[in-house]
């Protein structure tokens, strides 16, 4: 495109807010127009939302108000909303002709009737479902092009979805056994509001499972490895780490007979030959949260046992970048007609 992009971003408060705000900011081709948090804020100086962007631009973060963002006339929204925020919003903003990346999970899951059940709402654009692309970058390239709804997806399904799903495409993995999952988040991932379970006390020098099989990213993961939801073909354990930012996937699998991690890195190799952010560990080393944390990468490798063919894939990204916002600009980058890279680098 040869105008810059007149880029909004909803959510600005929050963690993922602040980082699309901070990359926004070193894209040639965005300009950002419009910062908004919650309906009825009180308009306030980003900077004193998030010291970290003084000197890095200057703006105000204002209400979440439909007519005076529809009075910018934005190309680009970015939703970084509460689910049933963003559920209401998107309709409209479609309408007025805006591309729009949602980065709740209000537009991930194909199937309408899992919304009440993982997300509390009924969905009541379920027509939508089936047209908005779920943004996994690496795995619908060529579907992101001229996309106007794209469903940022979730941060602990990217960690799997990334390295499994090739996997299974290849024919590698016995399904006899389940994919299990023993996923661990920083705390950032359960966003900025505090609660009971979430300030200091209660996380430091601990370490806690949660919503064990009823996480909402639990449908989000078996719809993007092409596995039936329940049943117990995907067993994922999420935890809550004592660590601001980052997340470490540790992914149990049984190979078919034969399978050796050769085989594995082949795999990988032939699917993310073109995929400037996703980097397979092949040695001896494996992936760490300190890896990618602050940086827009997937990270993953794996060991396999020949003797029984077991095999444990490890796989780190950070939550709020390749979990959300860089993702979240990759997709936009992709579906704008930018390179990929762009604001990235």
């Amino acid at each position: 495109m040869g105008e810059l992009v007149r880029t909004v971003v909803a959510g600005a408060t929050g963690y993922a807010g602040r980082e699309l705000i901070r990359l926004i900011s070193s894209h040639r081709g965005m300009k950002l127009i419009g910062a908004f948090a919650s309906r009825g804020a009180e308009t306030t100086p980003l900077t004193d939302i998030h010291p970290q962007l003084r000197g890095v631009l200057a703006a105000d973060c204002q209400a979440y108000d439909e007519k005076v963002i529809s009075a910018l006339e934005p190309d680009l929204v970015f939703l970084a909303t509460p689910n049933e925020f963003s559920h209401e919003v998107v309709p409209p903003l479609l309408e007025s002709g805006a591309t729009v990346v949602d980065l709740s999970g209000s537009f991930r899951l194909r199937d309408g009737s899992l919304y009440p059940q993982f997300y509390g709402f009924e969905h009541r654009a379920t027509e939508l479902l089936g047209t908005a692309v779920y943004g996994m970058t690496e795995l619908v390239r060529r579907e992101l092009p001229g996309a106007r709804l794209i469903a940022n997806p979730g941060c602990y399904p990217t960690s799997i979805i990334l390295p499994v799903r090739p996997l299974i495409a290849a024919g590698l993995i016995d399904e006899s056994q389940p994919v299990i999952s023993d996923s661990k988040s920083g705390v950032t991932g359960a966003g900025k509001s505090p609660s009971a379970t979430t300030h200091f006390v209660e996380v430091s020098e601990s370490l806690r499972a949660y919503n064990l099989f009823r996480h909402r990213h639990g449908p989000e993961i078996s719809q993007g490895l092409g596995l039936p939801p329940g049943g117990g073909s995907l067993v994922f354990s999420p935890h809550l780490l004592p660590i601001n930012r980052g997340i470490l996937s540790t992914i149990y699998l049984r190979l078919r007979p034969g399978i050796r991690r050769s085989d594995i890195l082949d795999v990988w190799r032939q699917n993310y030959s073109d995929s400037p952010l996703i980097r397979i560990f092949d040695g001896a080393q494996l992936p760490e949260i300190k890896f990618v944390a602050g940086l827009p990468f997937c990270d993953f490798g794996g060991v396999v046992d020949d003797s029984s063919g077991q095999a444990i894939i490890v796989a780190a990204i950070d939550n709020l970048l390749k979990g959300a916002a860089s993702q979240a600009i990759q997709n936009a980058n992709l579906a704008l007609g930018f390179d990929e890279m762009e604001g990235l680098r």
